[in-house]
């Protein structure tokens, strides 16, 4: 499952991200780690960018982004 089929308000962990280096990179730098928890806050109609709560904070990534983003569902 990616980020982008996250169902809204449920936790997950990342278990992959994106093969392009560069990409993974700048990702980790804004805390996308592998084994972080993270949820979805708001998905913007129209395929537009999604908010997650991640490490307390709220961060968006575009929807092209969290279809590269593997993650596994935690129970409520």
């Amino acid at each position: 499952m990616t980020l982008y089929e996250l169902p809204l308000n449920q936790p997950a962990h990342i278990s992959y991200l994106p093969a392009n280096f560069a990409l993974s990179a700048q990702l980790i730098a804004q805390d996308f780690a592998l084994k972080s928890e993270i949820s979805l806050a708001h998905k913007a109609p129209f395929n537009g960018p999604l908010t997650f709560h991640l490490h307390g904070t709220k961060i968006c990534l575009s929807a092209s982004i969290a279809k590269q983003i593997n993650i596994e569902l935690l129970s409520k």
